[in-house]
């Protein structure tokens, strides 16, 4: 690990409250941190600023296109292990440490923290996370549990095979299928949530967006 530059991607869209927290503590375990300011209207950018970089988006552009926008920028950088969380404090930047070795020590591509392991996620939530998994196994062949979750570990090596198109939230979906897709090695270990605003995330439309991207491409070939 020592060897390897790890760097934390953060997408952020109006989380002036949150995104300096998740910032700090992020520090605590990766050699850098990029947050991408999605075009908020608040202080996010502002806030943000204990970031190594803070990239800013003019307008909103989506969670998949800030993802990407600070990923690239990782590689320029020469980073070799991406972490990437959510900006809202969802995640606990504590389990870095567990995603990354699991990732190193067990010589894997992609690790996935799971939510629905451990039980956290709320009742509405956890419907349509298992209806677009459930989906996702049968279209794709995935084993993956929580197929939208935000906090994944990832070798620079994989990034190629696992790059998304998806500007939105299907986004994270699509990695699943990439992954599948690849026959990447991967696992999902459980994480630990908060979910402090439950008015903010992945809507019934944005489920339903998912649901029919992934018949697009499953069609698609």
């Amino acid at each position: 690990m020592k060897s390897l530059k790890t760097c934390a991607v953060i997408p952020a869209f109006n989380e002036e409250e949150n995104i300096g927290e998740v910032v700090r503590e992020t520090r605590k375990y990766v050699d850098n941190v990029i947050v991408v300011d999605d075009g908020s209207t608040d202080k996010t950018f502002e806030e943000a600023s204990d970031a190594d970089i803070v990239l800013r988006h003019p307008v909103n552009m989506g969670k998949g296109f800030a993802l990407g926008t600070g990923v690239e920028k990782a590689l320029e950088n020469g980073s070799d292990i991406f972490i990437t969380l959510d900006g809202d404090n969802q995640h606990n930047p504590g389990d870095i440490p567990k995603l990354a070795s699991i990732l190193v020590d067990d010589k894997l591509d992609v690790v996935f923290g799971s939510r629905s392991l451990n039980g956290d996620m709320p009742l509405v939530l956890r419907f349509g996370n298992w209806w677009l998994c459930k989906t996702a196994q049968l279209l794709f062949g995935s084993r993956i549990e929580d197929s939208q979750t935000g906090f994944r570990a990832f070798r620079r090596e994989a990034y190629d095979k696992i790059r998304w198109s998806s500007h939105h939230y299907s986004m994270d979906s699509e990695i699943v299928m990439n992954v599948g897709r690849n026959k990447l090695r991967h696992r999902q270990v459980p994480i630990k949530t908060h979910y402090h605003c439950r008015h903010k995330g992945t809507t019934v439309v944005d489920g339903v967006r998912i649901f029919l991207n992934m018949l697009f491409w499953r069609v698609r070939g």
